[in-house]
């Protein structure tokens, strides 16, 4: 019995640190100028991700956001870039509940505006 305890122990220690702690993603605007990096860190595949929301645009200096996001990817298909022009873009965070978190970002040579929609 104290084997099988063990062994059990031991896998549920082998899949609680089994899969992604990390990931990054870049997207670019049709135009070339403004460049949006998302990078994300968890501690376990279990935890929440903590999310750093980047863009770097024109002469601005590189503007951010943090949150949490509650995924067990961050990727190109729960990662979604939506860009209706070239000064607009919004992003979609697609979360394991079936929830999104969405955030517009606004940016022209003159202006720079990210938040959370």
């Amino acid at each position: 019995m104290k084997n099988i305890n063990l062994f059990v122990a031991i896998l549920l220690i082998g899949f609680w640190g089994c899969g992604k702690t990390s990931a990054t993603i870049e997207n670019t605007s049709p135009n070339g100028k403004v460049k949006l990096f998302v990078a994300g860190n968890r501690s376990t595949s279990l935890d929440s991700w903590q999310v750093d929301l980047k863009v770097k645009a024109y002469r601005f200096k590189e503007d951010q956001l943090s949150f949490e996001i509650y995924a067990s990817d961050l990727n190109a298909e729960n990662v979604l870039f939506n860009w209706s022009d070239e000064e607009h873009c919004t992003i979609i965070f697609k979360q394991t509940d079936d929830t999104e978190r969405k955030f517009s970002l606004s940016v022209s040579p003159e202006h720079l505006e990210m938040k959370e929609k």
